[in-house]
């Protein structure tokens, strides 16, 4: 068949820095946000690091390479509204300006990101999402169960939105967290901060260092779902290599 499906746990017991099972969610990293305009509506100058949202781009980059060579299923998460704004909802009460409409420049994925757009490599998947959380009326689910994920690595921007709600998300359907706080960013500091220590409180493991969680990568063994993927183009078990 190629490979064969373990029993799924509904409350994953790990506390290694990518988890048992890992799946890495790089959540709108999205032209709109990398904006050198520090006065721009969307842009996310606030980091764990130096160097700003390029240095998160290039530490995501390298969690990315880490997983592909780990055989962990990457999905690109992208937020996307209709032209008329049909689907944007309450997002109008809040705190943005209107962002992210359809064939609009800033709805693309970034030219920093080590990704193709639309994305095309095997068990890589962009999802498209109408709001913050990359869970919420998405198939996102769909995929992490065909691969048998007890583990989301999150990761993107903004922290304390995007990044948080999907935390949020996956916390609330029994997934363990994980996110390297130096590959994500926020608006501003204190909305950096604080989406940081709201992610923690819901599972203190979750914070880790992208150091950690690539160093974790390197010794998993890989997700067998994922091999079958990338030598046969499908999940198909009867699928000949």
């Amino acid at each position: 068949m190629g490979f064969q499906r373990a029993p799924v746990c509904m409350i994953p017991d790990t506390t290694d820095p990518a988890g048992s099972d890992p799946a890495l969610l790089v959540v709108d990293m999205q032209c709109g946000a990398f904006n050198a305009d520090s006065d721009a509506p969307m842009a996310c100058t606030a980091t764990s690091v130096d160097g700003g949202l390029d240095r998160v781009a290039e530490y995501t980059n390298d969690l990315v390479e880490a997983a592909r060579n780990a055989d962990v299923p990457i999905i690109w998460g992208k937020e996307q509204h209709r032209p008329d704004l049909a689907d944007y909802g309450a997002e109008f009460l809040c705190s943005e300006p209107i962002h992210a409409l359809e064939n609009s420049e800033g709805v693309s994925l970034a030219s920093a990101m080590d990704v193709d757009d639309p994305v095309s490599r095997p068990a890589e998947y962009e999802v498209t999402k109408r709001r913050y959380d990359l869970f919420f009326r998405t198939d996102l689910e769909y995929i992490l169960e065909t691969y048998d994920i007890d583990t989301v690595i999150v990761t993107g921007i903004m922290t304390n939105i995007c990044v948080h709600y999907t935390a949020h998300g996956a916390h609330q359907r029994d997934y363990a967290v994980r996110v390297p706080e130096e590959c994500t960013a926020a608006p501003t500091e204190y909305l950096h901060e604080a989406g940081l220590k709201f992610i923690e409180y819901l599972q203190p493991d979750s914070l880790q260092s992208v150091a950690d969680v690539i160093g974790s990568l390197e010794t998993y063994e890989g997700n067998a779902i994922v091999r079958h993927v990338k030598e046969t183009g499908t999940v198909d078990p009867s699928a000949r290599r």
